[in-house]
């Protein structure tokens, strides 16, 4: 029989929550780190966001309208201090006015300090894991408190301390870091995670002297932070966090990192490098990794130069020729809807096609086109339309970040150092001579701060190590395309701009660029020559590489509880907290490979197919509770988008208010819950839809000037779950 639970009592507070840039709009003069980041092509700048700054009283009202005794803000340092030591008056005036208007609405204030972003002054000061790091953000706090700190209860230093270690660590199936500032993209697997160590230390000491500050300024505030914890079944939780408990040196974490930075298992293709006029593209590097760009091609239409057609919109109802596994062939029904298709298996019969009329032009890449263009002087012309932009790569195996960084190495220099323009100018000649790809170089934010590492490469690199043991590297290469990759019918000789640049990263690993071995392939073989039969043992590795190291653990409360090491976390720093907060969203009740790829999906931002579990939030409140008998829980964050694992957002609230009740009702101190979030916002780089709206409140940020709220059937809900205090 279902036991009755007794509603929650009427000091335990419902609250709602934003963050500064997610909601505040845009303004070069106050640019942040993530301003820079998302300026990346894949990723969606805030620009307006939801005008928080001009529209918070309403946005206050609403959550007043729900009952909410919470609103949680957070100050936007870029804001505040705008030029190292320069402190901006005004901006610190609106956030007292948006913290006294919470107040006036008879709501407690929970006041953020660093939500995921910083100043660029700061990293081009050494940034998170600079030595000066604690000093600098204690003197921001103390800043704000001298200004803000009598007029808030509730302070978090950080938010999600757990996810910041992404912005200096990424995982050997990912191409890209999950957050800033992102580390050079020569970074080794020993130069990540003393990075991580040295800002877990930082994070733990900053926070330390920061509560000291506002406690100075307000005895009675509450400072504390709320790490994101993965929802994981109670005894899987409970090894993953022996993985950090257990360190017991900087060597043995950055042992314990190759786990994750590291495939475990490496695979064996007949090739070591691909260099084959092949398109960097999603799909693919979910297959393997690329160097950055070494050429920017276009897709277009090649025509007989006697073709009546001139431009793509003479091309209706014609007829074009694409070459099987090519981006041509998956993009073609896109570019050219009003066209029939015909694939062929090499360029060679798409070209006799072409000169029989079967066809009426070939689609594909410039680069290759021009190639044909130049075999066969004055028979051929492209179309002046470039239909696509198509960076060249490198590509190997995952999982060797060693021969990815060698590889890397010798593109930039191959580019930089005039290498690639010798090389364009003698393969086409007579062609203008376009500048060499910078596509590749604004993954991180190394140029903006001035910070560069090494780029050693580790002895202990298999990959590398094979090669370099072989003597020589094994290259695939095409061999019919001029200019690229061609190999002369007569001599046998390979020449092409590609061809160069496979020398030059012969020449950066042994120091001669006749240590190569070309192998031709067609379009077709280009990837399985790279790959081998053990990619179907990926998603074990994943698990092992998610779930083997400290990265997933509950670091942050491990470290207040005196269970880590003193490198991460110093005696002093042990205990300085006064409330035990945290996030919690996702979660598996079973375990399996896909559940823990689902999670870890889900909590690096790919909320579309995340894992709803919250009985697991219970046994959360059990631990932390036991962990810290004396400090009460605050759930800082939780909330789901329209829908996600087949919960909608109103049943998703209910289940998980429904645990904290059970807690509660079992004595255990929870004392409030903020739903993420009152409104849409922009999600950290996400596109706005179904899968990144979090919003209790609905505006249609892409097409409303008005950024009009409309409440939503979940804003109903929890507006009925605390007028019960109860679910």
């Amino acid at each position: 029989m279902k036991k009755t639970l007794a509603p929650l009592p009427d000091d335990f507070m419902f609250g709602v929550a934003t963050a500064d840039h997610q909601v505040e709009a845009y303004e070069a003069k106050f640019e942040d780190i993530r301003d820079v980041w998302e300026t990346r092509p894949d990723l969606t700048p805030r620009g307006k966001a939801t005008d928080f700054w001009n529209r918070y009283p309403e946005d206050i009202a609403l959550a007043k309208s729900m009952g909410c005794k919470m609103f949680r803000i957070s100050i936007a340092w870029s804001r505040v201090e705008p030029k190292p030591d320069e402190w901006n008056e005004e901006a610190f005036d609106h956030y007292r006015q948006v913290i006294e208007t919470i107040r006036s609405h008879d709501m407690e204030p929970i006041v953020t300090l660093h939500h995921f972003t910083h100043p660029i002054h700061v990293e081009a000061r050494g940034g998170l894991t600079g030595e000066n790091f604690p000093q600098i953000f204690a003197n921001y706090a103390t800043e704000v408190a001298k200004r803000l700190g009598n007029l808030a209860q509730y302070w978090i230093t950080f938010n999600e301390p757990s996810q910041l270690i992404y912005g200096y660590v990424k995982p050997w199936w990912e191409k890209f870091y999950f957050m800033p500032p992102g580390l050079p993209r020569g970074a080794s697997m020993s130069e990540q995670m003393a990075a991580v160590g040295d800002l877990m230390r930082n994070l733990f000491v900053a926070h330390t002297k920061a509560r000291a500050i506002i406690k100075e300024s307000n005895p009675d505030a509450k400072v504390g932070a709320n790490p994101m914890l993965l929802g994981l079944p109670l005894w899987l939780q409970k090894l993953v966090d022996r993985n950090v408990t257990n360190l017991r040196s900087k060597e043995d974490l950055i042992n314990q990192g190759k786990r994750f930075t590291e495939r475990a298992l490496l695979e064996k293709g007949k090739v070591d490098v691909v260099i084959a006029n092949l398109t960097v593209t999603p799909k693919r590097e979910h297959q393997v990794s690329f160097s950055e760009a070494y050429y920017v091609a276009a897709e277009t239409l090649l025509v007989k130069s006697s073709s009546p057609i001139q431009q793509l919109a003479d091309f209706e109802d014609k007829t074009v020729a694409v070459v099987a596994s090519s981006t041509s062939q998956t993009n073609v029904y896109t570019l050219l809807p009003n066209t029939k298709v015909k694939v062929f298996t090499h360029y060679e019969d798409a070209l006799k096609a072409l000169d029989y009329e079967q066809v009426d032009a070939i689609l594909a890449d410039d680069a290759i086109l021009l190639g044909s263009i130049k075999q066969h002087p004055g028979q051929y012309r492209l179309l002046e339309e470039r239909l696509t932009t198509e960076p060249y790569g490198a590509a190997v195996t995952k999982g060797d970040r060693a021969l990815l960084n060698a590889v890397d190495i010798a593109v930039r220099k191959f580019k930089e150092s005039g290498s690639w323009a010798e090389s364009y100018k003698k393969h086409f000649p007579g062609q203008p001579l376009p500048e060499y790809p910078r596509i590749g170089r604004r993954f991180t934010l190394d140029e903006i701060s001035g910070r560069k590492l090494g780029f050693a490469l580790p002895i202990s690199s298999h990959l590398l190590r094979r090669v370099r043991k072989r003597g020589r590297l094994i290259v695939a290469v095409k061999d019919n395309v001029p200019g690229f990759g061609y190999k002369d019918p007569q001599t046998g000789e390979f020449s092409g701009l590609e061809i160069d640049l496979a020398r030059a990263i012969a020449k950066e690993i042994f120091g001669d660029p006749n240590k190569v071995e070309f192998r031709p392939a067609t379009t077709k073989e280009r990837l399985p020559l790279l790959r081998s039969i053990v990619r179907i043992f990926d998603p074990m590795l994943k698990t092992f590489s998610i779930l083997s190291s400290f990265l997933s653990s509950n670091w942050w409360y491990l470290g207040m509880a005196g269970k880590l090491p003193t490198f991460l976390c110093p005696k002093d720093c042990v205990g300085q907290m006064d409330f035990v907060g945290f996030d919690y969203y996702w979660g598996i009740e079973k375990f399996s490979f896909n559940n823990i790829q689902q999670l870890w999906d889900a909590a690096i931002g790919r909320f579309g197919n995340a894992p709803v579990w919250s009985g697991v939030l219970y046994n959360m409140f059990k631990f932390h509770a036991k962990l810290f008998p004396d400090k009460e829980i605050l759930i800082v964050e939780n909330g789901c988008v329209k829908e996600a694992d087949g919960v909608t957002r109103e049943d998703y609230i209910r289940k998980h208010i429904g645990e904290i009740q059970r807690a509660v009702n079992d004595g255990v101190k929870v004392v409030g819950y903020v739903c993420w979030c009152i409104t849409s916002n922009r999600e950290w780089g996400h596109a706005f839809n179904d899968d990144s709206d979090f919003g209790l409140y609905h505006i249609d940020l892409d097409t409303d000037p008005e950024l009009k709220r409309y409440p939503t059937a979940a804003q109903a809900t929890y507006k009925e779950i605390i007028q019960q205090r109860s679910v």
